[in-house]
């Protein structure tokens, strides 16, 4: 007998490549997230000791042109770390996208499983079905014979 084959598997391959792919973008989203999110706690932890060793040194005596200079690097890391905010900002949101999709391949992808399993599942019990009506034919056909 013919063997059952599931007439969308193409479109199940095709989903789970989809879902193949977008867990590698989201896996590369949130290690892009993760990059910049611990380059951001560097930079504010850069800035907390240059905070110290600026207090140490107004402490010991600083000169005008040493004082301006901290001020253009405060005024500079501060710049940089609202800057590494906003790219962790948009890399969350970037890996909160991802995730999104991810989900929803995930999803199409179940969907099909579960349509190739209810497929196959009719299909055997077609066959059960058909079987049993032959096994029943035969027996009828013995018993007609007085076999």
């Amino acid at each position: 007998m013919k063997r059952n084959v599931f007439t969308l598997e193409r479109v199940l391959h095709y989903r789970r490549e989809t879902e193949k792919l977008r867990k590698q973008e989201f896996a590369l989203a949130k290690r892009e997230f993760e990059m910049a999110e611990e380059k951001l706690r560097r930079e504010e932890e850069s800035i907390e000791k240059l905070n110290l060793e600026f207090l140490k040194r107004q402490i010991d005596g600083i000169g005008a042109m040493e004082l301006q200079l901290y001020a253009d690097f405060f005024r500079k890391k501060k710049k940089d770390i609202l800057d590494q905010r906003e790219k962790v900002t948009a890399l969350d949101r970037k890996q909160e996208e991802k995730n999104n999709s991810l989900v929803e391949a995930a999803t199409d992808k179940k969907i099909m499983e579960e349509l190739k399993k209810k497929k196959l599942e009719a299909h055997e019990k077609a066959l059960a079905v058909k079987e049993q009506a032959f096994l029943d034919e035969i027996a009828l056909q013995q018993r007609e014979l007085g076999i």
